[in-house]
């Protein structure tokens, strides 16, 4: 892979949360700056490591070459009748910078026009790569970003060297009192000396020999290859958690993985503890036995070479010993007090200074799922009871005070050793799922219809307290929690409508609160659906129906739509909708009297909507939906014959009216699948 060019900003150690979002809009930034000068580009490739970003390619020598037209005068102003140029055309050239000769006279509109075709020669990318490499930094933005020195710049760290080579040669560049060079820096503790770049062609290869692998994809496969070897080693398999790879990858130059281990007594501690401060708090890796339990080792990532890895073994372990003595005092001490005491201690534990605290938020879930649990597990009340009261209880922990992310899982545990229901402890150990649209759902019934009523206080509480998100903002997580409630009610095909929902909230009892939620978790639902592909104006057709129809429900209608648009019936009968709909547009609800139907066409036109009624209402029963449009499809040629043969809008008052209420009627029942005039 030829390359001829070279970039790389050298700085302090970069977070590695920052470091993925750097090299993207390196790469993204560069490419649409590089079209923006119209300079041609291949092979382009990004490096990052936890001191440097970096980018290299093939450059074109120079811009691409444009061709302009410019328009002058009418062309008999500009050339007399022999086709001699006139002043306007001396001057138009002239103004142009063009030979008089090189004018032409072409079309444009109804006349002829004299013009001009200049060429514009693209400039060296030698002399305007500084201009392009300023643009390239400033276009560079992170989270937080930090003044250093004297200087006025601002970048994610301190920038210690800059690196600018093109076709062999420095391109002159500077940030901050920083020039630009042809040199790099190796790994900071295993190279002193600095590195020369004769070439942007071997930069990968001199930093490798320094002990630095710039390349992130391949320290990934680096560091996953050798914990999967070092696991294979006893027998074992480490738990390669994608976000946890992710971090470690930019957090050291030159990856050695360590197989390390710890005392078999920890064992007895429950699992997602042990993990969460292997993985969590140290970027340990954690590994289990064949069989799924946890064995007593651990993988840890040095940013050395081999030969020091028994000095990274011994630090680390004594370090996991350390945390698992912590984990083991916190553990215990839980299990001494007891679930029902550190359900007591909720009590003093604010959940909001204006709605109470913690044990106040679980008797509020406890009455919402209760008012779920009558419609959906009538016969699990009691159960349902018991993880709603004790659901927020490991809150008062010592775990969970120091490891926060353990919220629900512990109190799981502290329920088991009380002897509760395995459902019980499951449901409160999954009570907090899903985390994200992408997430497992909990596994059980009790512990959706627990993390479902946990996530509707979460809402009522702060749509009570004023803070519905507006924009991007959402301090409270409250989209998040709208989300976790339309994942479930799908994936679970709960026969609850999101008005059942909102009716199911028994604290502030504002009808406007309700309202608002309904409306909130309406729009959650119209996001999913854009999220799984569906056209916004499919979806619009279903907004009258999205918070009376169960959840899983919307989703099956569209697909009905979707389906039958595809028939050759659709397009007249979506005609027939659109212009009932145009009609009745202004008018409030009227009384239908068939008894003063006078023509034929309005008759059989009432007559054909009392037919298919029985039919259709079993099709919505059954979710029938792609039958039930067939079914409305058959009134399509009574519709149009109505329009064809009857006047809607009659002088006699009574007749107008009765016609009108009569398509108010066919609109309803139209509109029993989702409404169709909305799609275009």
């Amino acid at each position: 892979m030829s390359v001829n060019f070279l970039f790389e900003i050298g700085t302090e150690e970069i977070p590695a949360r920052f470091i993925p979002l750097g090299i993207k809009q390196l790469k993204e930034n560069f490419e649409k700056i590089l079209n923006e000068y119209k300079i041609d580009f291949k092979n382009l490739k990004t490096y990052a490591t936890p001191r440097r970003l970096a980018i290299s390619c093939w450059l074109s020598p120079k811009q691409t070459s444009t061709e302009k037209l410019i328009w002058g005068p009418p062309a008999h102003i500009a050339f007399d009748e022999t086709g001699n140029p006139k002043q306007a055309a001396i001057a138009f050239a002239q103004a142009n910078l063009i030979n008089i000769k090189d004018l032409q006279i072409r079309q444009k509109g109804k006349g002829y026009y004299v013009c001009a075709l200049i060429r514009e020669e693209g400039l060296a990318t030698e002399n305007i790569l500084p201009e392009i490499l300023n643009k390239l930094f400033f276009s560079l933005n992170f989270p937080k970003m930090m003044r250093w020195g004297s200087g006025a710049i601002k970048f994610v760290r301190p920038i210690r060297w800059l690196t600018v080579l093109y076709e062999g040669k420095v391109i002159q560049f500077e940030l901050n009192g920083v020039k630009s060079d042809c040199k790099t820096q190796g790994h900071r503790f295993l190279v002193e000396e600095t590195l020369n770049i004769k070439t942007a062609d071997e930069y990968e290869k001199i930093l490798e020999k320094a002990f630095v692998i710039p390349d992130p994809e391949k320290r990934r496969q680096l560091i996953v290859n050798q914990i999967k070897n070092l696991a294979n080693m006893i027998e074992g398999e480490a738990l390669l958690d994608e976000d946890l790879v992710e971090e470690v990858v930019y957090l050291v130059e030159h990856p050695v993985m360590v197989l390390c281990s710890y005392p078999e007594k920890y064992i007895s501690l429950p699992e997602e503890l042990l993990i969460t401060v292997m993985k969590d708090h140290q970027r340990y890796f954690a590994v289990k036995d064949k069989d799924g339990k946890l064995k007593n080792y651990f993988i840890a990532i040095g940013d050395t070479v081999v030969e020091n890895s028994e000095q990274i073994r011994k630090g680390a372990e004594r370090v996991i010993k350390a945390r698992f003595e912590d984990a083991k005092f916190y553990y215990e001490e839980d299990l001494k007090k007891g679930i029902e005491k550190l359900l007591e201690e909720t009590k003093g534990i604010i959940y909001h200074e204006k709605i109470g605290t913690l044990y106040d938020k679980a008797a509020r879930i406890e009455k919402i799922i209760i008012n779920l649990g009558k419609k959906l597990l009538p016969d699990k009340l009691e159960t349902l009871k018991v993880a709603a009261k004790y659901c927020k209880a490991d809150i008062a922990s010592g775990v969970v005070k120091e490891f926060p992310e353990l919220q629900g899982v512990m109190g799981g545990y502290y329920c088991k050793v009380k002897g509760w229901p395995e459902e019980v402890v499951l449901a409160i150990k999954e009570h907090y799922l899903p985390k994200g649209l992408s997430d497992e759902i909990p596994s059980t019934d009790i512990g959706c219809l627990l993390s479902i009523a946990d996530r509707l206080d979460h809402l009522s509480s702060f749509f009570f307290l004023g803070h519905i998100p507006s924009g991007t903002e959402d301090p409270f997580g409250l989209r998040r929690s709208g989300n976790g409630i339309v994942i479930i009610s799908l994936k679970k095909r709960y026969d609850v409508s999101i008005r059942e929902l909102s009716e199911s909230i028994e604290d502030f009892e504002k009808e406007e609160i309700k309202e608002e939620i309904e409306r909130f978790l309406g729009q959650r639902v119209e996001s999913y659906l854009e999220l799984k592909g569906y056209e916004v104006n499919l979806i619009k057709t279903i907004n009258d129906l999205i918070t009376k129809i169960p959840v899983w429900e919307t989703e099956e209608r569209l697909q009905a739509v979707q389906s039958f648009m595809k028939e050759e019936i659709f397009q007249s009968f979506y005609f027939s909708v659109k212009r009932v709909s145009n009609i009745i547009r202004e008018f409030k609800d009227i009384d239908l009297i068939p008894e003063s139907f006078i023509a034929e066409e309005e008759k059989r036109l009432y007559e054909k909507i009392l037919s298919i009624k029985e039919d259709l209402d079993n099709c919505i029963i059954k979710k029938k939906f792609t039958e039930a449009l067939y079914l409305l499809s058959s009134l399509n040629p009574f519709i149009t014959d109505f329009f064809d043969n009857v006047l809607v809008m009659d002088k006699d008052e009574k007749l107008r009216n009765n016609r009108i209420a009569l398509l108010q009627r066919v609109h309803k029942i139209l509109t029993t699948v989702t409404d169709l005039s909305k799609l275009y």
